[in-house]
């Protein structure tokens, strides 16, 4: 880690009293990359709940004259580093990259992970100088729900029952996505801990399909900000591919969506499943942004 301290910056670790202060932080990043607030405080407190994080050790605040003006997270392997676009170009980013990469190598991380927009040049510039190279791109798809057209008639589903459900769907979701290049698998606990132990989970979001073999399909989602349903995971058994099930799923998954109040639709594709972004698009989604997953050695 560096031992140069910009003027004026002070590092510290975040208490939860700052949760709100650091979902404003990170919806001004989101208005200067993407040009729309999507950070909440129930996504921040969610982050901070996964079992195993250390608030008091995997998250940095940088603050200058009282101010909040950075924040990093280290959740798993995956590194989140945000500086307030009136403090960028000071070195704040920078000190706060190496206290993440520095707490990942003690930690044991042998990869690194970031995720970056694609329009943020700077970001991407300081990364490749520090030994960071892109691996993976992603694209975030959205829509007004008014434009989704109709489920169909014949395919019924039905919502997520936990005590039944929880396993069989976690492991349809790991099998599922396994074969995608760049796919983080989960364990169950902490799969359970970042979707259903999100505050603001809703069970009518998350829908089950089920055939004679068992377990077909399923597509769940979640609530975004400013009324927007999330499209979390869409996944569907092997054995049932070629049916129709996905679109299906998601249609159905689009009216729950309309039936819950929310307006509006959005999903996130990783660049190389093409199938899967044709789905999407099919449904009435367009593309709205591009980032890019980053990584770095830094275990020995």
């Amino acid at each position: 880690m560096s031992t140069t301290r910009p003027a004026g910056h002070s590092l510290r670790h975040p208490t939860d009293a700052d949760a709100g202060a650091v979902v404003e932080l990170l919806r001004a990043r989101e208005r200067a990359d993407l040009g729309r607030e999507q950070a909440t405080l129930d996504d921040v407190r969610a982050e901070w709940a996964v079992p195993g994080f250390d608030l008091s050790a995997d998250a940095w605040l940088a603050e200058e004259g009282g101010w909040l003006v950075g924040y990093a997270c280290l959740l798993g392997d995956d590194l989140l580093v945000a500086v307030h676009p009136g403090a960028a170009g000071r070195g704040i980013g920078t000190r706060l990259r190496e206290a993440g990469e520095l707490r990942a190598e003690g930690r044991g991380t042998r990869v690194l992970r970031q995720f970056i927009p694609v329009g943020d040049t700077r970001a991407r510039v300081q990364l490749l100088d520090s030994g960071w190279w892109p691996v993976h791109h992603y694209f975030s798809l959205r829509m007004p729900l008014e434009r989704a057209p109709d489920p169909p008639d014949d395919v019924v589903v039905r919502q997520f029952d936990a005590a039944a459900d929880l396993e069989p769907v976690w492991r349809l979701v790991q099998e599922t996505y396994a074969s995608l290049e760049g796919f983080l698998a989960q364990p169950l606990e902490a799969w359970r801990a970042t979707t259903l132990g999100k505050p603001g989970w809703d069970q009518r979001l998350w829908l089950v399909l089920h055939d004679r073999e068992g377990l077909a399909g399923v597509a769940l989602g979640e609530r975004g900000p400013r009324d927007t349903g999330l499209v979390h995971t869409l996944a569907v058994a092997e054995r049932a591919r070629g049916r129709g099930h996905g679109r299906a799923l998601l249609l159905l998954l689009l009216d729950a969506f309309r039936d819950t109040g929310l307006t509006g639709a959005g999903a996130a594709v990783h660049g190389p499943n093409a199938a899967s972004a044709a789905l999407f698009q099919s449904a009435g989604m367009t593309v709205r942004w591009h980032a890019e997953r980053w990584e770095k050695s830094v275990g020995r």
